[in-house]
């Protein structure tokens, strides 16, 4: 005697099982959207507190290094930016109208060490300003920018004995 029903029924089964496994894998496929939001930041400048160009005399030129300046980039943008100095009139304490011109100022600034993807070229200031000093291109991203600056002050031959002050400014848009 022979049982061929069976195992034809049984191969059918099968078949038909994977049929309808196949059908439910597509039908329960459901996309979901993803979303990430970067937050742009500020564009800020750091500068030393203070500078001494030292004790002179009349008819010298006064000169010191200026410690480290940073510009610090976190728009993560491509735009560039550029820093600037400007400096006040250097006006005695103790004279009455004592004064040196800032005609006779300089502000070397040193090649920027930098991180992130920026290229930094540093430029003479001379007087009184508003002087560029770096401009920043092929800015990609969050990027940082470090330079020192050598400053000098000629004293004029008719400097007046006093001690003088002025305000250096450093700006970065």
């Amino acid at each position: 005697m022979r049982k061929p029903i069976p195992a034809t029924l049984g191969a059918l089964a099968a078949v038909a099982l994977l049929g309808v496994g196949a059908q439910t894998a597509a039908a329960d496929d459901q996309d979901t959207p993803v979303t990430a939001e970067v937050a742009a930041g500020a564009l800020a400048i750091t500068a030393p507190a203070a500078l001494d160009l030292g004790s002179n005399t009349p008819g010298t030129t006064a000169n010191a290094s200026l410690d480290a300046v940073t510009v610090t980039d976190e728009r993560a943008d491509v735009l560039g930016w550029v820093t600037s100095v400007s400096i006040s009139d250097f006006t005695g304490a103790n004279v009455s109208g004592s004064a040196i011109p800032v005609s006779g100022f300089t502000y070397v600034p040193s090649t920027a060490t930098t991180s992130g993807t920026v290229t930094v070229v540093a430029a003479t200031a001379t007087g009184a300003g508003p002087s560029t000093v770096q401009t920043a291109t092929g800015v990609t991203g969050v990027n940082t920018a470090s330079w020192t600056a050598d400053v000098t002050l000629v004293i004029p031959s008719d400097a007046l004995a006093d001690e003088y002050s002025a305000t250096l400014t450093h700006s970065v848009i």
